[in-house]
């Protein structure tokens, strides 16, 4: 038996402060309570780990939806991740970031290895590059006159980063991809001797087999612009299979023991933000799902697992769902393994707001003043939602897995409510599920989620849904990164409603945050200063800073419960974790102040909330085990 005293915030639902928590052999909590209360009975040479009086032990950290293998590949680019900076409180990467503030000069600041002999076929790549913050300041490399980057991209990478070499940059929103004259050569089989027109028919078969992506062209010619992960994935997988993001696709265990040591390193990055449950957000298959669970059965490895899959690669792959190997709710003998299983479906209903494709709808729409001028009402990756039912009905008919639908924009939310409604009133499903991002907000769609889950959803035919407990996860450094950006894209009164949290407590709808990591960095303590205070500042210089839509300020410890015990519910993990309470598991983290004290009602600073240190994770009441 092991015993934490010291004052502990519970998460559990009547916000206790305890003194003490026991916690017995198997990791599993037995006790709660005042310190005299809990010691009471215990032999005298029970270990007791005492706190420093400033310190607060809570529930383990849990990311909702961040996508871990992206994210160890993003840890070993080096200069080759071209992101710009963070604002000031969170920049922890200006070796790299301080040339990244154009467009152009992150371009030029990748360093490349020479090609070999010849036109060398292996790719050159980037991630992170963010047109919606770098600034595109034009001449910087090659002579393309008026000719914008978004509009012909292969004529930039060819003069900015390479003309004799395949060339692929993945867009920090994750939807968008940029590619060379050469990387759709290696992708389209066009040979040394085939002219422009002829490798533009290869091309053009290849981008007409193209399902839920698009490669954009102008003039019957591509352009370089790839929309959407199935727009890129031939690129990915045409890379020489011993670059790191080929990997990911064709072996992703060789990738693992590949770069075991640079992967390490990320991972404990995450140990150290106060992590102990992570959510993978989007595993497309079972190579992928397996690699997952081999790194979370990894000998002192810190954190526990959960997948989502995708719902094609579940439908095509015949993917059953699965949870831990053990249930210590039910096994009196279970320690909680790290690996939690896979019992999640994603769906993409449109793409990224940053990226210019999120789908709108009146009254809103990208202006054509801002990054995304040509863009009007964004995109989606269904017709409509008649097509995304078609699409999850087998799946739902099952009974066996929660849905979770990435949303980014007002009509894709819509549209995910239509989906869900009319796939609960066919067959009751008891899982719950979840809208992702759920990042352009209105009054009446937060309305209609809170009725969700209350079963008075009444569909526009006059039918009473059945209750469909529905939640929302939003990813906050939206405010923060590209809150200005935002504002610039899509005009005042749309930007002040993103992640629009006031709209989910106004209507009882139970939200969370995420990282979506590696699009921000997967750091909760990050996630709730941005929640309190959200701050937004202005790129390239970070001088103009404003608080971006007051009125979805929450406080601290909403902000705490969004990072601790609602995640573990949208995951249906809390019978385990995400509150300190009797029976469930051990998994903490020690703070080295209390975030409570730093709310405004109670006179405390939240900017202040980010520099909080984390002291250690415990995961069964077990030290997790670092190599800093």
């Amino acid at each position: 038996m092991t015993v934490f005293v010291g004052k502990i915030l519970t998460m559990d639902d009547k916000g206790t402060i305890a003194e003490a928590v026991s916690v017995d052999e198997l990791g599993r909590i037995v006790k709660v309570g005042t310190e005299k209360d809990v010691m009471d009975g215990l032999a005298s040479g029970v270990e007791t780990i005492r706190l420093e009086p400033q310190q607060v032990l809570m529930p383990g950290f849990i990311d909702p939806h961040m996508h871990l293998l992206p994210t160890l590949i993003q840890g070993l680019l080096g200069t080759h991740n071209l992101a710009p900076c963070l604002p000031p409180p969170y920049d922890t990467n200006s070796k790299y970031c301080a040339s990244h503030s154009d467009l152009l000069g992150a371009l030029q600041s990748m360093t490349k290895s020479p090609p070999g002999k010849g036109d060398s076929k292996e790719f050159i790549l980037g991630m992170n590059l963010d047109p919606s913050r770098q600034q595109f300041i034009k001449g910087k490399c090659g002579d393309l006159g008026d000719v914008n980057f978004m509009d012909q991209p292969k004529l930039f990478l060819d003069a900015c980063v390479s003309k004799d070499r395949p060339v692929l940059i993945l867009d920090q929103s994750g939807h968008l991809a940029y590619v060379n004259q050469k990387a759709f050569n290696a992708v389209c089989g066009c040979s040394a001797t085939d002219d422009q027109d002829t490798c533009n028919k290869k091309c053009t078969k290849v981008a007409d087999g193209i399902k839920g992506g698009r490669w954009a062209s102008q003039n019957g010619q591509f352009t370089g612009l790839l929309e959407e992960s199935p727009a890129f994935k031939p690129f990915m997988l045409a890379m020489e299979k011993s670059l790191p993001l080929g990997l990911m696709h064709t072996n992703p265990i060789q990738l693992v023991e590949n770069y075991e040591k640079d992967i390490r390193n990320t991972i404990q990055e995450l140990r150290r933000a106060g992590l102990t449950t992570i959510a993978d957000g989007g595993l497309a298959g079972k190579a992928q799902i397996q690699t997952v669970k081999f790194l979370a059965e990894q000998k002192n490895f810190p954190l526990r697992i959960t997948g989502v899959v995708t719902y094609d690669s579940a439908s095509s792959e015949k993917i059953q769902p699965t949870g831990p190997a053990c249930d210590p709710s039910k096994d009196s003998q279970c320690r909680l393994p790290k690996w939690l299983g896979a019992g999640g479906i994603k769906l993409w209903v449109d793409g990224s707001t940053q990226g210019c494709t999120a789908s709108l709808e009146s009254p809103y729409q990208y202006l054509t003043t801002g990054h995304c001028s040509d863009a009007k009402e964004g995109k989606a990756d269904f017709d409509d939602s008649t097509e995304i039912i078609e699409a999850l009905r087998p799946l739902w008919n099952t009974k066996a897995w929660r849905f979770q639908l990435h949303a980014n924009g007002n009509r894709a939310n819509k549209w995910a409510i239509e989906t869900f409604n009319h796939l609960q009133l066919e067959t009751v499903n008891p899982h719950r599920v979840l809208f992702i991002h759920n990042t352009v907000g209105e009054d009446s769609i937060s309305q209609d989620i809170g009725n969700m889950g209350k079963g008075k959803y009444v569909t526009p035919g006059g039918k009473t849904v059945p209750a469909l407990d529905a939640r929302a996860t939003h990813l906050i450094g939206h405010v923060a990164y590209w809150g200005d950006a935002f504002h610039q894209m899509l005009g005042e009164k749309t930007a002040k409603n993103i992640d629009p949290t006031a709209f989910d407590l106004k209507y009882g709808v139970p939200f969370s945050f995420h990282s979506d990591s590696m699009v921000t960095p997967s750091r909760p303590l990050w996630f709730v200063e941005q929640a309190v205070t959200r701050r937004t500042w202005a790129y390239p210089d970070f001088k103009h800073s404003y608080v971006l839509g007051p009125e979805h300020k929450v406080s601290v410890e909403q902000a705490l419960r969004a990072i601790t015990v609602e995640p573990a519910r949208q995951h249906e993990l809390d019978q385990w974790v995400g509150s300190i309470e009797p029976r469930k598991v051990a998994d903490f983290v020690v703070l080295g102040a209390n975030p409570l004290d730093y709310d405004e009602s109670k006179k405390g600073d939240p900017t202040k909330i980010s520099q909080i240190k984390v002291i250690q994770t415990y995961l069964n009441g077990k030290p997790t085990v670092g190599n800093d």
